[in-house]
């Protein structure tokens, strides 16, 4: 190795001054070229970076962004299939008091139906179908059991009983003396509010299953919320009614995700997509009362939602 060096400086210096010279500037070219293409990486390397972290972020937004019209087209599917539950029906089918038998479009529309199933109702009426009774709604294959079940209270067919004179017979239901007992509606079971506060099944029924999508009831006052349960059957029994806070089920607000937030009675499709759009931009709620900043959350709402809601920091 050291004879080839000694060669190589004999061979140089043997050299003219100009061909010296050259060699010497082109071994400095070399060089220059050589560390410039290693340095490069390390300049422009933190920018593509930061670009790559960004390009990721945009990503993610995107998905959440859409995720609440992918959930609404979900449950969309759902319901034209007719394999919706009941948390999510109710939340989606919202009746008033109605007349099935050539009701309009928009009033189909109105209660929260899809085109799908109102053009399958109008088929069923252009073929000379005819609703005279309730359950003749069930002939209505898209329309669910569950659906029916959240429509049935509302359900208004007129019925008319004559007699041979054509007098319209009014039948009086038989009077039943109440015998009241004190009841937990937090705890209680259907056959427990049936014996003990004189309730019928099916309000006994629907009174377990509003709790169970409220995640229970903080007062007594929720109970007005259940269809059918008028200030007359509420005032006979308030006095007997007691409310167990401890049984309350809450949503963590950091980690509820799009379609158990919208199960809740309080949360409509618009407040919920509010709630998620809200906590996508700051990350995560640090307390319930940032949920005032959400569209749609007034006052009246919020003192209605927050005992039902908790957060836990995001883990970091």
């Amino acid at each position: 190795m050291l004879n080839k060096l000694n060669n190589w400086i004999k061979v140089f210096f043997s050299l003219s001054k100009n061909e010296q010279r050259g060699i010497i500037v082109l071994v400095f070219i070399i060089l220059f070229v050589v560390i410039v293409n290693l340095s490069l990486p390390h300049f422009f390397k933190s920018k593509s970076e930061s670009n790559l972290h960004k390009y990721k972020a945009d990503i993610e937004l995107f998905h959440k962004e859409q995720q609440p019209l992918i959930d609404s087209a979900n449950i969309e599917f759902l319901q034209n299939s007719g394999e919706m539950d009941f948390a999510i029906a109710s939340q989606k089918i919202k009746p008033t008091k109605f007349n099935p038998n050539k009701l309009p479009v928009e009033a189909w529309k109105k209660m929260g139906f899809t085109d799908m199933q109102i053009r399958t109702i109008k088929n069923y009426e252009a073929k000379g179908g005819k609703f005279n009774r309730k359950e003749d709604l069930k002939k209505i294959y898209s329309i669910s059991e569950v659906e029916y079940e959240i429509l049935e209270p509302y359900i208004s067919i007129p019925s008319i009983y004559k007699s041979k004179t054509g007098r319209i017979i009014k039948k009086n239901p038989p009077f039943k003396k109440a015998n009241y007992q004190n009841v937990d509606i937090n705890s209680a079971d259907s056959s427990e509010l049936i014996n003990s506060l004189n309730l019928s099944p099916w309000l006994a029924k629907r009174t377990i299953s509003y709790r169970n999508l409220l995640g229970g009831y903080v007062n007594k006052n929720q109970l007005k919320e259940v269809y059918g349960f008028t200030d007359s059957i509420y005032n006979a029994i308030e006095s007997y009614i007691t409310t167990d806070s401890s049984l309350i089920t809450k949503i963590d607000i950091n980690r509820i995700d799009f379609k158990n937030l919208l199960k809740h009675p309080y949360f409509d499709y618009n407040i919920t997509n509010s709630f998620f759009n809200t906590r996508n931009k700051i990350g995560s709620f640090s307390s319930v009362d940032q949920l005032k900043l959400i569209d749609g959350i007034n006052d009246s709402i919020f003192n209605k939602v927050r005992y039902y809601l908790y957060f836990r920091p995001s883990e970091k």
